[in-house]
């Protein structure tokens, strides 16, 4: 269904979007989104009437997105839940919004995926630009940095003069990358050089991730503050908040049950209220761990036994942890439990294997895809 809907929108669009986009078919209706909130309005406004017509096709209905600027990466301050893991990240972006360039510059902010970083950029971002007109402030995603290096070192960073602050989001994406990190090092200088803020997220400190000592020096001049995962009222707060009547339906002990094994973070959190919102069964609906074994076997083309036996193969090692992770989403069971399910393994052991799987799934859309898919097929009868 996936790719009939890319095929359906102009080439240049749907090689835009791919990445970023997420579609599922459950109970006749059509859900099609992002787990990246910054893409949510691009999906909405360039895919949605493709999608409209896909599903009329089919008979289907097109359930209801979770509304633009909802998710952990839009929305502004208002939107944003403020728990003890974020508290100091976000006192330091409303001073940043209030007064550029006065208190700490550069700011950098790092976390792991799910925090809240890049919801906490589009807040300052829309602060700046309600304050200083839409040219006030300018964001950049890492990729995008890299992508546009070679004329940024060539002295594209004028465009950058008119902004009364830089935000870099995603800056992970520079390492290793040594004409980035030059581009990167002039658009730092040049704003600093005008008083201009410099705000930069990560997933790790500067000087973890392996940039040119300069570079890491220069960002370390200001105030580096990290952001843990938000705590489970939040993660619970924040479900309620996007899902409305559907998660309101739920039991309080079932609705923290679910967020806990299937929303371990911000961006599980939206994809969760989006399940929920598009009628999925996501809850009080236990999937045996045979069977979700089996699905995750004939997905890999091997065994439910080659699954929980000793072998390390990449192939093998991969399938195990999208079992895992399947099973912590779908199901209630102990990580004892889980460990049982592939071959008597000790919890720590499947805890680390779900963290991998669960990091993958942020960072890899294939892999979120192809997760989406099994557990549709688990929870199919």
């Amino acid at each position: 269904m996936r790719d009939e809907l890319l095929a359906l929108l102009p080439a240049e669009i749907a090689e835009v979007v791919a990445p970023v986009l997420t579609v599922r078919v459950r109970a006749g209706r059509l859900a099609v989104g992002t787990t990246w909130p910054m893409w949510r309005e691009t999906v909405d406004r360039l895919v949605l009437p493709a999608a409209r017509q896909l599903a009329a096709s089919r008979g289907l209905e097109v359930a209801a997105p979770v509304a633009a600027g909802a998710g952990t990466d839009g929305g502004g301050f208002a939107a944003f839940l403020e728990d003890p893991g974020n508290r100091l990240a976000l006192a330091a972006c409303r001073a940043c919004a209030a007064a550029p360039g006065v208190e700490h510059n550069p700011i950098v902010i790092h976390g792991p995926p799910g925090c809240g970083k890049s919801h906490l950029v589009g807040a300052v971002v829309a602060a700046l630009a309600e304050a200083a007109g839409p040219d006030g402030a300018v964001a950049i995603d890492g990729d995008a940095l890299v992508a546009a290096a070679g004329s940024l070192a060539a002295g594209g960073v004028a465009a950058y003069d008119q902004a009364v602050v830089v935000a870099v989001d995603g800056l992970d994406a520079v390492a290793g990358r040594d004409l980035a990190q030059e581009a990167l090092f002039q658009l730092i200088n040049r704003c600093l050089d005008r008083g201009a803020q410099v705000l930069v997220t990560a997933r790790q400190p500067p000087a973890r991730l392996g940039l040119q000592e300069r570079l890491a020096s220069r960002l370390a001049w200001g105030l580096v503050v990290p952001m843990e995962r938000p705590y489970p009222e939040t993660r619970i707060a924040l479900v309620r908040r996007l899902a409305g009547p559907a998660a309101a339906r739920l039991p309080a002990a079932e609705l923290a049950a679910l967020v806990e094994r299937s929303a371990p973070d911000g961006h599980q959190a939206l994809v969760l209220a989006e399940r929920l919102g598009a009628g999925e069964v996501t809850a009080g609906h236990e999937v045996a761990l045979d069977r979700i074994l089996a699905v995750v076997a004939a997905r890999f083309g091997c065994r439910p036994t080659d699954i929980t036996g000793p072998r390390r193969l990449r192939d093998l090692v991969r399938a195990r942890q999208m079992a895992l992770m399947l099973a912590r989403r779908l199901t209630g069971h102990s990580l004892y439990a889980l460990g049982n399910m592939v071959g008597g393994r000790d919890h720590a052991t499947v805890l680390h294997a779900i963290r991998e799987a669960e990091a993958r799934a942020v960072a890899d859309p294939e892999w979120r895809g192809l997760a989406d898919a099994l557990a549709a097929a688990a929870l199919a009868r």
